[in-house]
């Protein structure tokens, strides 16, 4: 994509302040952010178990759901923002109606903690692509957007680590140790696994569904190309890699895993390759993610410092937040250009991010 590079915008020579649109807190730690797909609402977590509703552009409280007892541990909305769905420590995974903060549906996870939710990203006004995927222990189901349980898979060898949707596609991405699988909602088999003997923690697919990338408990990332199996394995980190995000153009992913934000160019094979690296943090990296269709990439740290880069103009920073504790969460608006950063503290901030 040699277009990409010619088109930049020219870089500051110093970094920008990211100015606050508004700013609130929770009273307890914020264990997931996420911006609404509409871009009008702003769900806050609490590991204690509530869910905050609120205003995207005011900060004011829309509602506040129940969640769970004693705590959530994921959230996740469906592709029109109407509903949202959480999965905690009750065994349960519950769907919620936006508008009036009711309780649509109860799922059973099939074990003590519902670890991961994730509803399908597929658009459109037909329901039954708003499907959701929940994950408890080795339990890996699928439920419409009414509860009702459409699938469950066979019992993983082990705890299911991470799940993914492939990005508009009716196809998801579960890990658990040693194995990586893909599934679809109208079989109990795997369509294809991909093997390897580690431990996976964190699970990205490229947007035009060329790659699976995972990162991983022994300071590595793992990289596979989906249609023919090939494998490729990133090491050197000083850390896990818990933090993955792909930009747009399915060409640049940013990980984690050190105090140095790392992206590998992977139009051609980044194996033995030279990634960029984007230094400026303080501390280890906390969160990170790209733009959904831009390709300035955000990153948090574990002193509370916010950056924005452009990495493939410059390794330097083109603006910074600071925050007086751990940055814990981090979420895009769909329209890319603001993004809300929440703090250990319960703290959350709005940033304005033109591009």
């Amino acid at each position: 994509m040699p277009g990409v590079i010619n088109e930049l915008a020219p870089v500051r020579n110093e970094p920008a302040s990211m100015p606050v649109r508004w700013s609130n807190a929770i009273d307890d730690y914020p264990i997931a952010v996420s911006w609404s797909p509409d871009a009008t609402l702003i769900a806050v977590a609490a590991s204690g178990g509530p869910i905050t509703l609120f205003d995207a552009n005011s900060g004011d409280v829309h509602s506040v759901l129940a969640g769970h007892a004693p705590g959530t541990m994921s959230i996740s909305w469906n592709a029109d923002g109407t509903m949202l769905a959480s999965g905690g420590q009750d065994g349960c995974a519950h769907i919620w109606s936006v508008v009036d903060g009711t309780e649509l549906a109860v799922c059973q996870g099939g074990s003590a903690w519902v670890e991961h939710t994730a509803f399908n990203p597929l658009g459109g006004t037909k329901r039954s692509n708003h499907l959701l995927a929940t994950a408890a222990g080795r339990t890996l189901r699928i439920w419409s957007a009414k509860g009702v349980l459409i699938r469950e898979y066979p019992e993983h060898a082990s705890t299911v680590s991470a799940i993914a949707w492939k990005p508009g596609r009716q196809e998801l991405v579960s890990a658990s140790y040693g194995t990586l699988a893909t599934w679809v909602p109208s079989q109990d088999s795997a369509l294809k696994s991909f093997h390897w003997k580690g431990s996976i923690l964190s699970i990205a697919c490229s947007p035009n569904d060329k790659f699976i990338a995972t990162g991983d408990q022994d300071c590595t990332v793992h990289f596979w190309y989906t249609k023919t199996g090939r494998d490729l394995q990133m090491a050197g980190y000083p850390a896990k890699v818990l933090q993955l995000s792909w930009d747009a153009t399915s060409r640049f992913l940013a990980t984690g895993g050190s105090d140095t934000v790392v992206v590998w160019d992977c139009q051609r094979s980044p194996e033995g390759s030279t990634p960029l690296q984007c230094e400026g943090h303080e501390d280890f990296i906390t969160m990170l993610a790209y733009q959904h269709r831009g390709s300035l990439l955000a990153s948090t740290d574990a002193t509370g410092l916010t950056a924005l880069w452009h990495p493939i103009a410059s390794s330097k920073p083109r603006a910074l937040f600071k925050m007086p504790d751990e940055a814990v969460a981090l979420s895009w608006n769909s329209t890319d250009d603001a993004l809300v950063v929440a703090s250990g503290s319960g703290r959350f901030n709005v940033l304005e991010c033109a591009s």
